[in-house]
């Protein structure tokens, strides 16, 4: 086969690429490309070829001959059926393997510097196999990531953030005009709290050139930088230290009565000095056992903050609340989101145990 020359991916969505990476405006990152745009495939090259018993046929394909960013790759013998293996040259993982199937489909990761061996070897007896590249309307198609991008969608898909991070940082290191990588490694930037670094890197993305989709998110993350560096007045940080001390002591009274002075001075107080300030009037209100007007207090905080790592926290407090109060379902749910938002490890600890006790009173 004369390399099977084109195919497409769909474009990976702004919606699905914030499902997975919460830096990114109260969102996240898709693991890798998955199909054509809307589920719409469109066949770009089709050959088709006879095997003897036992027969192997094996094939290259480089990106320079497929510049897209996934393709499908599939293989149909009819009745009879073939072994199909794919594999990635540049790092040798296989990307693809079966046996004993009529029909075979593989989608394929891909991007610059990608090129992939695929071998197709027929069973017991004599056939003919269809091979055809699929991809997305030809008016669909959209520019490829590099192929450190594409290996740290995959870290990151797969739950090893500092392995992605390493990606993007070695993807800048060979191509300092990759905005792509400067994006994603400021949203991982972001998620460990390096707002001064995550900010640079947004700013250098957004001077160059970005497919639309990252251009989107890396608006979004630029203006969710701005709020979290900006400093909360200093009326309020002292105000906040205060009557965190005063929880800590059990002075739920005096700790109520600062956030109120607070919220009802005359200061202008931006959204994230709110939300501190309600949640903080939340854990009052639930030492002091005045759990809907808590309820109230953890909603307005809730509202008032778009920033990830204090929403799992509002929502941890709401799941101890509610746990407090016998609501198993809420209780429930909220250490969910708390979990699925991303807590810091001592609360992630006791989270997950509230949620066993919750699952044994629930099964009860």
């Amino acid at each position: 086969m004369n390399g099977p020359s084109r195919a497409g991916l769909r474009k990976i969505r702004t919606a699905l690429l914030r499902g997975l990476l919460p830096v990114l405006a109260a969102g996240g990152l898709a693991a890798g490309p998955a199909g054509a745009q809307d589920g719409v495939w469109e066949k770009w090259s089709s050959e088709s070829f006879t095997l003897q018993p036992r027969e192997s046929f094996q094939f290259h394909v480089n990106f320079d001959e497929i510049q897209v960013r996934s393709w499908k790759l599939v293989v149909d013998g009819g009745d009879m059926k073939a072994d199909l293996s794919v594999l990635r040259v540049r790092d040798e993982s296989l990307l693809y393997y079966k046996i004993d199937e009529q029909r075979h489909e593989a989608i394929i990761p891909w991007g610059r510097g990608e090129e992939i061996m695929v071998v197709i070897t027929s069973r017991n007896e004599k056939g003919s196999f269809t091979v055809d590249l699929m991809g997305p309307p030809r008016d669909q198609v959209h520019a490829a990531y590099s192929y450190h991008v594409n290996r740290a969608l995959e870290a990151y898909g797969s739950g090893r953030r500092l392995k992605a991070e390493a990606e993007c940082e070695t993807a800048i290191r060979l191509d300092s005009e990759d905005g792509v990588a400067k994006v994603l490694l400021a949203g991982f930037l972001r998620e460990r709290h390096y707002y001064t670094k995550a900010e640079a890197l947004t700013q250098e993305a957004l001077a160059g050139d970005l497919p639309p989709e990252m251009r989107e998110l890396a608006e979004d993350l630029q203006d969710e930088l701005a709020k979290l560096r900006a400093p909360l007045p200093e009326e309020v940080v002292q105000g906040v230290a205060r009557a965190e001390d005063l929880l800590e002591a059990g002075e739920a009274e005096e700790a109520l009565q600062i956030c109120d002075d607070l919220l009802s001075g005359g200061l202008e107080l931006r959204s994230p000095s709110k939300s501190r300030l309600q949640t903080l009037r939340g854990r009052a209100l639930d030492q002091l056992d005045r759990n809907f007007e808590a309820v109230d207090a953890f909603t307005q905080a809730l509202q008032l903050t778009r920033n990830r790592d204090r929403q799992a926290v509002i929502y941890f407090h709401m799941g101890r609340l509610y746990l407090k109060m016998d609501n198993y379902q809420q209780a429930q749910g909220a250490y969910t989101m708390a979990l699925n938002y991303g807590l810091p490890s001592g609360l992630e600890v006791q989270a997950r145990e509230s949620l066993k006790v919750i699952e044994n009173r629930l099964a009860e």
